[in-house]
């Protein structure tokens, strides 16, 4: 894989929840309890699933230890500056249970993406 290949769909889907967190609602798009935090953990895990393969195929020689850690890390700050960014949205908040559930999410994406591309995620190559 290039790097061109690795690194687009990491960028267009950051664009992407920019772009949706970007638009102002009033009315809130729950259709139950805590569902916005499935939204948030699903929206995430895919973001930590591309920054993962990403470094992965970008870095051969970075362990798996350092993989996982600076994708969990990269796609969870992504998502705390995104609550920031909403904070200044009309009619969006802020809400730190929405970062919790982006670092969930994040968490997932990575761990799955370690178990469907390499099988193991010990920290070894």
């Amino acid at each position: 894989m290039n790097i061109i290949n690795l690194w687009v769909p990491v960028f267009l889907y950051a664009l992407f929840i920019f772009f949706l967190s970007s638009r102002p609602y009033g009315k809130s798009l729950s259709l139950f309890p805590a569902s916005d935090k499935i939204v948030h953990i699903v929206e995430y895990s895919i973001l930590g699933f591309l920054i993962c393969r990403a470094l992965k195929f970008s870095f051969i020689s970075m362990s798996n230890f350092w993989v996982m850690s600076i994708s969990i890390a990269v796609s969870a700050l992504y998502g705390i500056s995104d609550e920031i960014h909403q904070f200044f949205v009309p009619y969006r908040t802020a809400d730190a249970l929405d970062a919790i559930a982006d670092f969930g999410g994040s968490f997932l994406g990575v761990i799955c993406c370690m178990r469907y591309y390499y099988r193991g995620y010990s920290g070894k190559n």
